[in-house]
């Protein structure tokens, strides 16, 4: 898939998320195998946070 996440001047849901529910997503997303694509921005919003969020990802 040639998607690629690109931030909007408007932030989106998950930039609006707190760190600890933002980290629990991205925990949760992991551990149920979510789209690669959807850990991916997760860990966008997380890395311009400057938080951790690369665990173990499934590709």
């Amino acid at each position: 898939m040639d998607y690629y996440f690109h931030p909007s001047p408007r932030p989106s849901s998950l930039e609006l998320l707190s760190d600890e529910q933002l980290l629990n997503i991205y925990e949760l997303a992991v551990e149920a195998k979510a789209s690669p694509d959807f850990i991916e921005i997760i860990q966008t919003v997380l890395t311009g946070r400057n938080i951790g969020g690369s665990g173990p990802s499934e590709d």
